[in-house]
């Protein structure tokens, strides 16, 4: 639920229900405070007939019975309400009367006096409408005003939020936020402001140490490999020979991880920017025609499906998600096992038999993520094929069915 919807909600729950409060304690106090009155009022009308009675003057007045009686005198006067017919009005209409027994001038007299007033149940309908209708203006008023004001104090909040949801630390331009009039806003942006400078500045040291210490690293290890391969030429004992073929293992591994993470480095800096029309099916074809010795080696049958396909992408990222999704495949299907590679006009797809993976699928495409029966990758290939599937606003996703894991990217 939006905030302004919540606190819109709140204001029109806290309002209904004073409202009702006031209204009930209303009704109640109308009710005793005109009860009161008609009481006085019948006391007072009751007092001057009787004065006319012991003066021995005739008492005809509106709405008054007077009878003689055998009844006992009452201390108390007896108040009560009832019904009288109105012939003109041809309506039944509340009358509050009182009735009390009197001895004048030694005998004793009924006497009853009446008033009109409009009856309970008619107070309760003017107070509930009188309520209802302020609980409707007072809803649509605050609804109205809650919007326009909210939109208009919460307009650079929104501004910003979105400015947030596009902005990445690796954008080159500073992230643009709109200046606001309410404290708050305004210590928020200052805020926001000094977070994304300085984790921009921090990813820029990272990327540029990672883009620096890869070119270091390569001319370390091209010396290395280059003096472990003049070590083999030479006479050695066997353990010597294992012990430099071991070596020369590692170094190509830390090669490749080398030249994977500066690709990495170079996808974050959006290097790879210029972009052309790509056929696609051309690309797959020639790198199975490459890796052909490979899976004749392991085994391993090809079934493809390849349509002739287009794509927006640049040429080189475009080879590098292939031979990673297809190396992938051979790396982890046994021998005799089988990969399927399919292609349509929206979707590439790469399958291949194997067992299930011994770590949950969202970390597939982590860096450095790898299973541990392959200890020689370098955890890196499915990380750069999502970074390049980013690049190129594409969507990747893997799945476990039937036995196979599924590779699909979404143009």
């Amino acid at each position: 639920m939006k905030l302004l919807h919540r606190t819109t909600r709140d204001f029109l729950l806290a309002t209904i229900v004073i409202l009702l409060i006031t209204g009930a304690g209303l009704y109640l106090f109308l009710q005793d405070e005109v009860t009161a009155e008609m009481n006085e009022q019948l006391a007072l009308q009751a007092a001057t007939v009787s004065r006319q009675l012991e003066e021995g003057n005739d008492a005809h007045y509106l709405f008054t019975e007077i009878s003689k009686t055998t009844d006992p005198v009452r201390l108390n006067p007896v108040y009560g309400d009832t019904l009288l017919y109105d012939p003109i009005q041809k309506v039944t209409e509340d009358y509050h009367y009182l009735d009390i027994v009197q001895n004048i001038r030694g005998e004793n007299y009924h006497i009853k006096v009446m008033t009109t007033y409009i009856g309970w149940d008619e107070y309760f309908k003017m107070i509930f409408t009188a309520l209802l209708g302020t609980t409707l203006l007072l809803a649509v008023s605050s609804v109205l005003i809650t919007y326009f004001t909210s939109r208009k104090i919460w307009k650079p909040f929104f501004m910003n939020l979105e400015s947030i949801k596009n902005y990445s630390v690796s954008d080159k331009t500073a992230l643009k936020l709109y200046a606001s009039p309410i404290k708050e806003f305004s210590e928020l942006e200052v805020t926001l402001k000094d977070m994304t400078e300085r984790s921009q500045r921090e990813y820029k040291a990272l990327r540029e140490f990672t883009e620096n210490a890869s070119h270091e690293i390569q001319t370390p290890l091209g010396i290395i490999q280059s003096k472990l391969d003049r070590i083999s030429q030479l006479s050695v004992s066997e353990e010597m020979a294992r012990h430099i073929t071991q070596a020369k293992s590692g170094v190509d591994r830390l090669k490749k991880m080398n030249k994977n993470l500066l690709l990495l480095a170079k996808l974050d800096n959006n290097t790879f920017a210029d972009k052309q029309m790509v056929w696609f099916d051309d690309v797959i074809s020639q790198h199975l025609e490459t890796m052909e010795e490979l899976f004749s080696v392991k085994e391993v049958a090809v079934s493809t499906h390849i349509l002739r396909t287009p794509v927006l992408s640049n040429p080189y990222l475009s080879e590098i998600l292939v031979s990673n999704l297809v190396s992938n495949a051979l790396r982890y299907t046994e021998e005799g096992g089988m990969i399927n590679i399919m292609l349509t006009t929206d979707q590439f797809s790469v399958s291949n038999t194997g067992a299930e993976l011994d770590f949950p699928a969202e970390l597939l495409f982590d860096r450095f993520r790898k299973s541990t029966k392959n200890i020689q990758s370098t955890g890196l290939g499915l990380a750069i094929v999502q970074q390049i599937c980013q690049l190129n606003s594409w969507k990747i996703s893997y799945r476990y069915a039937d036995q196979q894991h599924v590779f699909t990217v979404n143009f």
